[in-house]
């Protein structure tokens, strides 16, 4: 019988940085959807990804910086699945603005308990600026369907970086009140009330 040394030749003894990390943010996933994010301990999560305490600091300061991560791991996946349905519109800016209203409602009620695992937890991380990478995210994504809109002369919009914050305020607060009290649970109706809304923020008829 082959000795392990010998199984294990060639192999690398320890896993690739990105490799690793992945096995943490997994493991911090699975640990707060079981447990909640405030119950949760590193204990619980390096146990999860089976790696030492020290090889968690390697990769991140605190459980808060871990959550921070997955926080914008699901913005990031999220936002590039509703840029990829504005790109698929065609070139109505209309049509695109429309097609991002239904891509949020397609994409972001399905992972309801993620967000509300990831979301509904205070993070105090003041010193995140330095340790994560810049991403665009929800704002960003309306605010190029507006801008472009407007440089077409299909939007008539007057300060188009406050009402496209405005627009996203809004919308975050309805599924919210959606989601916690199953209100109004009714996502055609939802599409349509949000198209009116977003199609009269910028001046469509």
């Amino acid at each position: 019988m082959a000795s392990s040394a010998t199984r294990r030749r060639g192999q690398p003894r320890t896993k690739p940085g990105e490799e690793r990390r992945r096995d943490l943010l997994d493991a911090g996933l699975a640990v707060f959807t079981r447990r909640g994010v405030a119950a949760a301990t590193l204990d619980d999560v390096v146990r999860e990804a089976g790696v030492a305490k020290g090889t968690f600091y390697l990769y991140f300061p605190s459980k808060e910086h871990l959550l921070l991560a997955l926080q914008r791991e699901f913005e990031v996946n999220l936002v590039a699945r509703i840029d990829a349905a504005v790109a698929a519109a065609g070139d109505d800016w209309a049509d695109r603005l429309d097609a991002w209203v239904v891509a949020v409602f397609t994409d972001f009620p399905p992972g309801r308990a993620q967000h509300d695992v990831l979301y509904h937890h205070p993070v105090d991380t003041h010193d995140t600026a330095d340790d994560e990478p810049a991403h665009r995210d929800l704002v960003d994504s309306l605010g190029d369907v507006i801008d472009g809109g407007i440089a077409a002369g299909t939007f008539h919009v007057a300060d188009p970086e406050l009402t496209t914050v405005l627009l996203c305020g809004a919308m975050h607060r309805a599924f919210d009140r959606i989601w916690h009290r199953d209100e109004m649970n009714d996502t055609p109706r939802l599409v349509r009330a949000t198209k009116d809304l977003f199609h009269a923020a910028v001046g469509l008829s």
